[in-house]
């Protein structure tokens, strides 16, 4: 599919084509977004335009020369955006190309920061959107405001944590295995936010981006700047909850094995006699005493309490 804005009459005109796209070279183009486009459509843009769209192998390199390279007439960047799905949020690559006012991007799945500045664009005048690199800082602004709300909505759920922590006497895997789910999504947030701000930076220094739109990315990397200490925040008090639990379940663990320390000591006497009466020699006095048995008993039973008695005044119970 091919979404085409462009202005006509002084006004933001919005088209959407989810087969061929009708291009005319009399409108003046502003963003041509594509959307999971078929090799057609990608190549009658690429004809029309005379531009090279960036490949999806291009948009998962790592390398720095594939995530922002620039030309005297163009900016290509790839960069990846964070989509929040049930199992566990993902993020997906996601491709720019800035060429004279036009801006090109290529993506694979619908993301919510998208269809929000096409919002913003359908409502704005034409004196607040005359560039495509217009456009492209309004899409890392959108993104950024997600990023926020999104590390505001892990913070929410890390508070409840810890106040459940506090609560609890007996630590639950469900809560140790909801922290690490918190401490990933932490850092997969971390590394969107981590990659706008190398893409914000490289566009400001770059000579395509005008003064104006240079003074909105300035305030977009402070956002970037406030949000990664606050990523690294949550992190370490995502931590800090974990150790926590974990010296809860040591503490459990210390207590059972206490339990069965002092239950393995206090039987010891009594073993002790019962294995010495239990011995077959010929020669044992106490066997021919009619009261032998029960006075084995008493020794058995006063030898228990006996050693209770003493852990209780060494205050080891």
């Amino acid at each position: 599919m091919i979404r085409v804005f462009y202005t006509h009459e002084n006004e933001l005109v919005w088209e959407k084509y989810p087969e061929k796209a009708v291009l005319d070279p009399n409108k003046k183009y502003l963003w041509i977004d594509l959307l999971h486009a078929s090799k057609e459509e990608k190549d009658q843009v690429c004809t029309f335009f005379k531009v090279k769209l960036p490949t999806y192998k291009e948009a998962v390199e790592i390398e720095s020369s594939s995530r922002y390279s620039e030309d005297n007439r163009s900016i290509k960047a790839n960069s990846g955006f964070l989509k929040e799905e049930k199992d566990l949020p993902k993020i997906h690559p996601v491709s720019f190309l800035l060429k004279g006012n036009i801006l090109f991007t290529v993506r694979e799945v619908e993301l919510q920061s998208f269809a929000e500045v096409v919002k913003k664009i359908k409502v704005a005048r034409q004196d607040f959107i005359r560039s495509g690199s217009q456009i492209w800082v309004l899409l890392l602004e959108t993104r950024i405001d997600l990023d926020a709300d999104y590390i505001e909505s892990l913070t929410r759920i890390t508070n409840v944590i810890s106040r459940k922590v506090q609560s609890l006497s007996d630590p639950e895997e469900k809560t140790l295995r909801k922290i690490a789910e918190l401490q990933e999504n932490t850092i997969l947030i971390r590394e969107s936010i981590t990659d706008k701000q190398r893409l914000i930076s490289a566009l400001m220094r770059s000579p395509f981006i005008d003064k104006e739109t240079g003074e909105r990315l300035r305030v977009i990397m402070k956002d970037v700047m406030s949000l990664l200490q606050h990523t690294q925040f949550s992190f370490e008090r995502l931590e800090y909850l974990q150790d926590t639990l974990m010296g809860l379940v040591n503490i459990e663990q210390n207590k059972i094995i206490k339990i069965f320390t002092v239950v393995s000591v206090i039987f010891m006497p009594p073993t002790l006699i019962a294995s010495i009466y239990g011995m077959n020699f010929q020669v044992m006095p106490e066997l021919n005493f009619s009261f032998g048995y029960p006075i084995a008993i008493v020794l058995m039973i006063s030898s228990s309490v006996l050693t209770l008695w003493y852990f209780k005044r060494k205050k080891w119970l």
